[in-house]
């Protein structure tokens, strides 16, 4: 398979079945991205704390866009996303990297309502250096916002004011 025709595709999921999912797909060799934030939990005897997908329903696949049946027919995956039935919309390699970058700096993060205005920022120093993003203010703290179009959805972390610039 040519990697060049490979593109991120957004895969949506039955409730609660992404890393079921994700481990289906990887058993048929098929590139998968999953991205897990870690949440606190409290059971009735301990607190602990569990990975939970930073979108609920979704995972991203990397494939072809015009060959999706080894995703499609794989058992959880409710459809791939999509402008049409079986004309699969693809999401932009940049915001992959971002949300992977954003999910492995180990920055507290958490699923943020999908924004379409407010001011784009860049980060210039630190672990999400490079990432481009809405700039939001949460509780007297700044934050960077990276959304993902196709999905209707964001996820947020935290920054400093002295490491973000406009592009």
């Amino acid at each position: 398979m040519d990697a060049s025709r490979l593109h991120w595709v957004a895969v949506w999921t039955r409730s609660r079945h992404e890393k079921f999912v994700r481990d289906q797909l990887l058993g048929k060799e098929v590139e998968v991205f999953l991205p897990l934030m870690e949440v606190p939990s409290q059971r009735k005897d301990r607190r602990k704390s569990v990975e939970l997908p930073v979108f609920p329903g979704y995972l991203f696949a990397h494939i072809e866009l015009t060959d999706g049946y080894e995703v499609k027919t794989t058992r959880g995956v409710v459809q791939i996303l999509g402008s049409l039935p079986g004309v699969y919309t693809a999401v932009p390699d940049e915001q992959i990297a971002y949300i992977r970058t954003m999910v492995e700096s180990q920055l507290p993060i958490d699923p943020h309502p999908y924004l379409r205005v407010g001011n784009v920022v860049r980060v210039k120093k630190g672990p999400l250096k490079g990432i481009e993003g809405i700039l939001i203010e949460k509780r007297n703290h700044w934050r960077i916002v990276v959304s993902v179009d196709l999905l209707g959805k964001s996820i947020a972390a935290e920054v400093s004011a002295d490491e973000i610039e406009r592009p």
